[in-house]
């Protein structure tokens, strides 16, 4: 589907209130895809690819599974260069992929279930062309100049794509899918914080006039500031939560309570997000660890 004259688009629901948009560009020189969706979204991904025409390049905004599903079969389409911040292994290993994004232990068991739901999100592994950073700039047109704007948070490689002649920021998961019934995570709780703060200068600054997220319908600047503000409220109420949920106790009674307070389901995601926020509690020295028990200090 056409959105405008150079920005093209594919969408699913993914669950209630949490769309999964994948966005294009097309260029007079090449077009470029941002992000591949999930292996279910083969037919509309390459409908996309076919659509916006000569895709050259495919921009990975960061390496989770429903940002990267559908990488073999827009490889094998379109001959495509692929582009990554970083995380590359979980681009071209699949099990490295879901050992390091699941975390199976003791408290999260291995389960063949769980193995076909993520792997089963993805159609296989490609290899990475270049490794980008920020203000790497892609120009297929001469109304497309797009830089790379690193905005750390819910990954630590994550970037968005910002094209300077329009004022479009094309992101992730930056802005979360707070309707999800689990914690959508983060890898740096201060790097989140961060990364908002930018994108609402950068919106301020009049440099963003629009933010085209993963699981957020097109944004203006109001809507995106609200976005952003909501963000904030949930990283906040997080780590209230913990702090207040610190009593003496053991990690994974941690993680059960303040999943039973918020309302999320018990998995992988919330385990490792829990895990950051405790770090940077302890280095804050608002937490202490004592003999695999946490205490507030």
């Amino acid at each position: 589907m056409q959105l405008d004259k150079n920005i093209f688009y594919t969408t699913l629901e993914l669950m209630p209130d949490v769309p999964l948009n994948v966005y294009a560009l097309r260029g007079s020189e090449y077009s470029i895809l941002i992000d591949t969706g999930i292996k279910s979204m083969r037919d509309q991904i390459l409908s996309l690819c076919n659509e916006t025409g000569n895709v050259h390049n495919v921009l990975i905004t960061h390496v989770h599974a429903d940002h990267i599903g559908c990488n073999v079969a827009v490889k094998e389409l379109t001959g495509a260069q692929f582009f990554s911040a970083g995380a590359v292994p979980w681009i071209e290993n699949m099990e490295t992929h879901y050992i390091e994004f699941c975390i199976p232990s003791e408290h999260l068991p291995d389960s063949k279930e769980q193995r076909d739901e993520i792997l089963g999100l993805m159609d296989g592994p490609v290899n990475v062309d270049a490794v980008i950073s920020e203000g790497t700039t892609f120009r297929p047109d001469k109304n497309i100049e797009l830089e790379t704007i690193a905005l750390p948070g819910h990954k630590l490689e994550e970037v968005g794509f910002l094209n300077n002649v329009t004022g479009d920021l094309f992101t992730g998961d930056i802005l979360m899918a707070l309707a999800a019934h689990f914690f959508h995570g983060f890898q740096t709780a201060r790097g989140f914080t961060n990364s908002l703060i930018k994108m609402s200068r950068l919106l301020d600054e009049g440099k963003v006039n629009r933010i085209f997220a993963a699981h957020h319908h097109p944004l203006d600047k109001y809507n995106a500031l609200k976005a952003i503000t909501n963000t904030e409220m949930f990283l906040k109420e997080f780590k209230e939560t913990v702090i207040q949920e610190v009593k003496g106790n053991e990690f994974h009674e941690i993680w059960k309570d303040v999943c039973r307070r918020m309302n999320k389901a018990l998995e992988f995601r919330g385990y490792a997000m829990l895990q950051v926020q405790l770090n940077e509690l302890i280095e804050d020295g608002i937490v202490q660890k004592e003999n695999n028990k946490f205490y507030r200090t």
